[in-house]
């Protein structure tokens, strides 16, 4: 066994018409469609995950990305509760990390004064809040990170996860994009092309023998240099089988792509070659 190898084991993903693993979401109707349809994660989707902490619910990127955290362990058949919280790490990766909390933070100020405004609510405007909410709800007390880069977000945080493990730090690192949306932020992000989404897309990255393990087979094996599948029976993924499809550096800010962008174009690339659905090695 190649202990270096990363493997990727479950995925969750949440747009505005479904929620689910890869073969739920590919088999769902509209969610892959680059225009027209519906913009905002229903409130429904939230409702219908028992359990979800208070801290979690009252804010709507947390919940938002709770929902794929969840699907994402189910998918990979992996229990936070029994899990050795030290060894489990996230990795999210948030295009318009606090910028939502800031301007609601904002709004309350201008509609009430300073004086007025509860303080609960401003961790919200924090960068890494969600992060933070989702180790707090989920007992992850591994390494954790947000990392705010336009599009590239998301597949850098699964760089830097795949990081992480490579060098021994988690066992297993949650990690992927993440970014909801009010009216105003998606007029002022919309581009000429394509309207912006709410969307979050995570995955579950081990090291192979920490699969292997706990008798988890991989839908993927992340390759960081970009190889091909020749070397195994695995789908094997890369940043760049998701780059070619994000914007440039320049285009990041302006564009409808956020950081889910790239994490989904992998599921969307391991479903189509016959990943996506793990099952007990």
């Amino acid at each position: 066994m190649d202990t270096n190898t990363i493997v990727l084991t479950g995925c969750g993903w949440v747009t505005a018409g479904a929620a689910g693993d890869i073969p739920t979401m590919l088999a769902a109707a509209g969610h892959v469609a680059p225009t027209g349809g519906p913009r905002y994660i229903p409130d429904r989707f939230r409702d219908e995950l028992p359990g979800l902490s208070v801290e979690v619910k009252s804010d709507r990127g947390a919940w938002i990305a709770a929902i794929a955290l969840e699907f994402a362990c189910r998918s990979a058949a992996l229990d936070l509760a029994t899990a050795a919280a030290p060894r489990v790490g996230l990795v999210l990766g948030c295009a318009l990390a606090g910028e939502l909390g800031m301007l609601q933070f904002a709004e309350e100020v201008r509609q009430q004064s300073a004086r007025f405004v509860s303080p609960i609510h401003f961790p919200q405007t924090v960068g890494n809040y969600i992060a933070g909410a989702l180790a707090r709800a989920y007992g992850i007390c591994g390494p954790n990170t947000t990392l705010a880069g336009g599009a590239r977000s998301g597949l850098e945080a699964m760089r830097e996860a795949a990081s992480l493990l490579a060098r021994g730090c988690a066992d297993v690192v949650i990690a992927g994009g993440v970014d909801c949306l009010t009216p105003e932020l998606a007029r002022g992000l919309e581009g000429s092309a394509t309207i912006p989404r709410e969307e979050a897309c995570l995955f579950v990255m081990e090291r192979q023998e920490s699969a292997a393990a706990r008798g988890a087979a991989p839908l993927a094996i992340w390759d960081e240099t970009g190889g091909t599948s020749e070397r195994s029976p695995h789908v094997v993924v890369s940043p760049a089988t998701a780059w070619a499809s994000l914007p440039t550096a320049a285009e990041n800010l302006h564009g409808a792509q956020l950081a889910a962008t790239g994490p989904a174009a992998l599921a969307r690339a391991i479903g189509t070659r016959g990943g996506g659905s793990a099952s007990p090695a």
